[in-house]
């Protein structure tokens, strides 16, 4: 099972444990960004995040992905 996380402020906050949170230029749910842009990460100068009611824009390098069994 994968997690998107990001640094939001200092913070590192698990994207994908809010229903509400939207990612990227599609506004889709962070694992389902991650599936279609994910290979993409680095193209990005920023990326969008919209995460319990705020908005961010964040560098790519504030990305983590979270594999677990």
């Amino acid at each position: 099972m994968k997690s998107i996380h990001a640094n939001l402020l200092g913070k590192w906050e698990n994207l994908s444990a809010d229903d509400e949170c939207k990612v990227g230029t599609s506004f889709s749910s962070p694992n389902i960004w991650w599936e279609e842009e994910g290979h993409d990460l680095f193209k990005y100068d920023y990326i969008n995040i919209h995460y319990k009611g705020v908005d961010y824009r964040i560098h790519p390098s504030f990305i983590q992905v979270v594999t677990t069994n």
